[in-house]
């Protein structure tokens, strides 16, 4: 199944990770660990994104989670057209 993501709530997460990363490029290629958050920087992430989607992501889905694109899948999966 292929995904087209509607690009405002992709650019909503992408944002909310530049606030927190020190100038790190964004994009949905990126590899999170290549944000250099440091674990405070990642949960005030998750926390907003939670709270702006109404979603809380699984102990298994956060493990899944590998790029930006997997987090903007996560959390706009209400936004996301196949």
């Amino acid at each position: 199944m292929s995904f087209l993501l509607n690009e405002q709530p992709a650019t909503y997460v992408m944002q909310c990770l530049r606030r927190h990363c020190d100038g790190a490029t964004v994009d949905r290629k990126t590899a999170l660990s290549e944000l250099n958050l440091d674990s405070l920087d990642l949960i005030e992430s998750l926390f907003e994104l939670e709270n702006c989607y109404g979603k809380t992501l699984s102990n298994a889905e956060l493990a899944s989670l590998a790029t930006v694109e997997d987090l903007v899948k996560a959390f706009c999966s209400s936004t996301i057209q196949s």
